[in-house]
Parts: C-alpha cells; sequence; structure tokens
C-alpha cells in the first residue's frame, strides 16, 4: 500500500473526435458536477472537489486528479475533446481515486481500480437516470 498519492493521469488511447463528438465546456461543467455529486453519494464521501475542464492539449492526458492544500479537497482536471461517455467514464476515474484518497485503500498507484470502474460507474449513472 503506498502511503501518499500526488497525481494520478487516466491512461486511454485517443480517438478521432470531430466537432460532433466533442462537449463543450459549459455542459461538460455540468455534467462533471452531477458525476461528482453522484459518485459522493455513491462512495458516501464527505468531499470537496474543484473540476476544471480544458482540452487534451491544455493537460496532456484525458484526466488527472490530485489533493488539495486542505484535508477532504481534491482538485481534477477532465479533458472535455472527448465522447460524453468518455468524459463521464474520466470523471468517475478521478473520483474513484478521490474515494482511494479519503479510505486510505489502493493497491500499486491505484490505476487498475480506476480503470476496472470508470465505466461500471458511468454505466450506473446512465442506468439510474442521472445524466
Amino acid at each position: 500500500m503506498v502511503s501518499r498519492m500526488d497525481i494520478i493521469r487516466t491512461r486511454k488511447c485517443r480517438t478521432r473526435m470531430g466537432s460532433m463528438g466533442e462537449i463543450s465546456k459549459m455542459t461538460s461543467r455540468k455534467i462533471a458536477k452531477k458525476v461528482v455529486d453522484w459518485c459522493c453519494k455513491y462512495y458516501d464521501l464527505d468531499v470537496k472537489v474543484k473540476v476544471k475542464v480544458g482540452n487534451f492539449a491544455d493537460f496532456n492526458c484525458w484526466g488527472t486528479c490530485y489533493q488539495g492544500n486542505k484535508k477532504h479537497h481534491y482538485n481534477i482536471e477532465v479533458a472535455k475533446d472527448q465522447t460524453i461517455k468518455d468524459f463521464v467514464a474520466t470523471v468517475a476515474h478521478e473520483m474513484v481515486h478521490v474515494k482511494q484518497w479519503e479510505t486510505g485503500r489502493w493497491t500499486g498507484d491505484g490505476e487498475a481500480e480506476a480503470e476496472r470502474l470508470q465505466y461500471q460507474l458511468a454505466n450506473k449513472m446512465w442506468k439510474h437516470g442521472v445524466l
């Protein structure tokens, strides 16, 4: 078990995107808020999460999560230039890392669990009408 993680980057193959596939910054912020709120309830987390939305080129990855400067505060950066399902899964992936920090439980760098759960969580959100 690792005692502290600093930055986690989501690894995903980049797919070709057209203008119809990318979601707007305003829409992506609303979606990210819904995903964060749902994940907090799902994992029973009492945390503050700040989400910054940009493009893949801004972050050089699809998503990043790191601890804030206060206890129970986290920052997520997520690229909006991906499909809506991938965007939701990326935010969910980063929220798995938040859960890992809050519980202090993960194996290795925590990526295997986050990758395994990201689309499962996204599918649950769609099934329950969150999005």
